[in-house]
């Protein structure tokens, strides 16, 4: 598991810093200049390549895990490894968030619910119940971590970093690029490429938006896959003592 994570993990920083680069230098050679690293077949331009790719990948997740995430859990209200565990949450049934919490309780000998004071106002009760569920479910995803119960969380988590980083990616080349379109319009339409960049920034647009969707998908996903491999957990464990 520690391989295929550490492979996982490299390619989610490299796909993001690689198509960045990439990018990124078509645009400088359009207006003349430079490529921002030659992409060439020679091995050690190849291997440099790699390593830069790598190293700007892993600036993108910084960014995306820093700024973008932030914004995008205030867009979604938070979490859904918590989310779901609150009252009326859509992640699951009433039934079912009744059967996982008591499994939970039961398990760990940890309540369930946080301590509120009296009269205490909406905001602070969201707080304490955000807090105390967080901390439920990092019980439950080290526990499938230690017992190594699946690999699919790993691959969901995995697939929400890249999303993530590609996410950013392409917010990061849509102002790019629409400001070079706009400020070097006559150039452009002088070598008959206006169409191009357009299409560029039409599929920069549709790119952020599957990212966004996938981005969502996954992260409730894995979400769901820690919660669910727990509770199948816990039940195998309840009917082998019986």
């Amino acid at each position: 598991m520690l391989q295929k994570f550490g492979l996982y993990e490299f390619l989610a920083n490299l796909i993001p810093g690689l198509a960045l680069i990439s990018a990124l230098s078509w645009l400088a050679e359009f207006f003349g200049h430079k490529p921002v690293l030659p992409i060439t077949g020679a091995v050690g331009e190849a291997s440099a390549l790699i390593a830069w790719s790598y190293i700007v990948g892993l600036l993108l997740q910084g960014i995306a895990e820093g700024i973008v995430e932030k914004i995008l859990l205030a867009v979604t209200g938070g979490y859904p490894s918590w989310r779901w565990m609150i009252e009326g949450g859509k992640g699951f049934t009433p039934e079912h968030r009744a059967m996982l919490k008591d499994a939970i309780r039961e398990y760990f000998g940890e309540p369930v619910e946080p301590t509120i004071p009296l009269n205490a106002a909406l905001q602070p009760v969201r707080d304490a119940k955000r807090r105390k569920y967080q901390e439920l479910f990092y019980l439950c995803l080290n526990l499938v971590e230690q017992k190594k119960l699946s690999d699919r969380p790993l691959s969901f988590n995995t697939h929400y970093s890249l999303f993530r980083g590609l996410l950013t990616f392409t917010l990061l080349l849509l102002p790019v690029f629409g400001w070079a379109l706009a400020f070097n319009w006559t150039e452009i339409a002088h070598r008959n490429a206006v169409g191009h960049f357009q299409l560029i920034l039409s599929l920069l647009f549709v790119a952020a938006i599957v990212s966004y969707f996938r981005m969502i998908k996954r992260g409730e996903d894995f979400a769901k896959s820690i919660y669910d491999l727990f509770f199948s957990f816990y039940r195998q464990e309840a009917s082998g003592k019986k």
